[in-house]
C-alpha cells in the first residue's frame, strides 16, 4: 500500500516533486492545493491527481492525505508547516525551513511538542557524490580542515519583475536563499555545525536591493573553515572541494540534471593523495527527490525518519540570515550563538543548533 501525498503550490519545485512521486513505489499523489483554479486544476491534470483544492484545510481534511508537501514562496513555509503538524500530519517542506530565527523556532517546538516528523527539502545532501565523501571520511578518519561548495546558476538573472522572489520576506538574501541554502547545508552536514561566519554580498544584476551574488566564510566548532560562493547570473556550477587531514576530495556535477532522477550520473567525485595521480571514486547513484519523499512516506507509516529535519533547516537559515547582517556591516564577523540567542533559543536549543 502506498503513502497518500498532499502538495501545497503548483509551481516549479512542486512539478519535481510530483514528477519524483510517480518514480515512487511508497507514495502517490492524492491531492494539490493552490489559490488558482486554472493553475490547480491543470496541475492535476497534468499529474494524475485525483483531487484539488484552493486551501490548505481542505487538503488536509481529505482522509487519503497522509502526509504532505509544502512548495510555496518561502515566508508561507512555517505556518502552513504549523497547521499541517497539528493536524497529525508529516510534512515535506520546501527549504528555507523559514524566513527568520524566530518563527523558525517556534517551528521546532512544535516538532517537539507534536512528536510528528517534519523535513527539509535539502535533496542534494543525498547525492551520491556526498554521500560517497561522507562514506570515505569516516572508514579513513579523516577530518575536513578547509573546504568549498560553489553552486551558481543564471536563474536569477532571469526573474520576472513580479517574481515573488523580489518581494517575500527574506528576499534581502537573494541568491544565498534560493541558491547558496544548498551547499551551506551540505557543508553544515559534511564539517559540522558552524559558530560563526563573515559574508559579502554584490548587487546589479537583479536588482538593487537583491544580491545576485554571496560569498561566505564559516567557522565550524570544530575548529575547520568553509567558504560558500554563488552567484544567480552565471552558467551553471556545482563544486565542493574538501581538503581533509588523509587526501583531498573534489566533487562535481552537472546542474542541468538537478531535478532528473539521472544527476547521479552526470557527476564525479575525485580523491587526491599526495604523490599519486587522481583517483575516480565509485559513486552508488540514487534518486534524491525521489528518496525524500519516500523518507516522508516512512514518517507516515511511523517506520522511519527524515534526514533533514528541522534543526538542520534551522542551522542553515542561521547561516544565511547571519550573513546578511555580516553584509550589512561590510562582512564583520556574526556570531551565530549571538544570532540564534537573540531570536530566543533556549540554552538546550543552543546546545543543539551549535553541536
Amino acid at each position: 500500500m502506498t503513502v497518500g501525498i498532499g502538495i501545497v503550490g503548483t509551481g516549479r519545485w512542486a512539478g519535481a516533486h510530483a514528477r519524483a512521486a510517480a518514480r515512487s513505489d511508497t507514495v502517490r499523489l492524492v491531492h494539490c492545493a493552490a489559490r488558482s483554479q486554472d493553475r490547480r486544476a491543470a496541475f492535476a491534470a497534468e499529474f494524475g491527481i485525483d483531487r484539488h483544492s484552493s486551501d490548505l484545510a481542505t487538503l488536509l481534511a481529505d482522509p487519503e492525505v497522509q502526509a504532505v508537501v509544502v512548495s510555496t514562496p518561502n515566508d508561507l513555509h512555517v505556518d502552513m508547516a504549523l497547521t499541517t503538524l497539528a493536524a497529525g500530519k508529516p510534512v515535506l517542506v520546501d527549504k528555507p525551513i523559514s524566513v527568520d530565527l524566530t518563527t523558525g523556532l517556534k517551528l521546532a517546538r512544535a516538532v517537539e511538542q507534536f512528536g510528528i516528523g517534519l523535513g527539509v527539502a535539502h535533496h542534494p545532501r543525498r547525492l551520491a557524490g556526498h554521500r560517497a565523501a561522507a562514506d570515505w571520511l569516516s572508514h579513513n578518519g579523516s577530518t575536513i580542515r578547509l573546504a568549498y561548495a560553489n553552486f551558481s546558476n543564471a536563474r536569477g538573472a532571469a526573474l520576472k519583475p513580479d517574481a515573488w522572489h523580489r518581494s517575500a520576506k527574506g528576499s534581502e538574501a537573494g541568491v544565498l536563499i534560493q541558491v547558496g541554502i544548498h551547499p551551506v547545508d551540505t557543508l553544515l552536514s559534511l564539517v559540522g555545525p558552524a559558530v560563526g561566519l563573515n559574508a559579502r554580498f554584490s548587487y546589479g544584476v537583479v536588482g538593487p536591493d537583491i544580491p545576485d551574488t554571496a560569498v561566505v566564510t564559516m567557522t565550524h566548532a570544530s575548529g575547520a573553515t568553509s567558504v560558500v560562493g554563488t552567484n544567480w547570473s552565471t552558467p551553471s556550477n556545482y563544486t565542493l572541494d574538501l581538503l581533509t587531514t588523509k587526501g583531498n576530495l573534489l566533487f562535481t556535477a552537472n546542474h542541468a540534471w538537478w531535478t532528473k532522477p539521472e544527476f547521479d550520473h552526470h557527476s564525479e567525485l575525485l580523491l587526491d593523495i599526495d604523490g599519486a595521480d587522481p583517483e575516480r571514486l565509485t559513486l552508488d547513484a540514487g534518486d534524491p527527490l525521489r528518496d525524500q519523499l519516500d523518507e516522508l512516506g516512512a514518517a507516515a507509516l511511523g517506520t522511519g525518519e527524515m534526514t533533514v529535519d528541522v534543526w538542520d533547516g534551522l542551522r542553515a537559515m542561521g547561516v544565511v540570515l547571519g550573513a546578511v547582517e555580516s553584509a550589512r556591516q561590510r562582512g564583520a564577523y556574526l556570531s551565530l550563538e549571538t544570532a540564534f540567542g537573540e531570536a530566543g533559543a533556549t540554552d538546550a536549543e543552543l546546545a543543539i543548533l551549535l553541536g
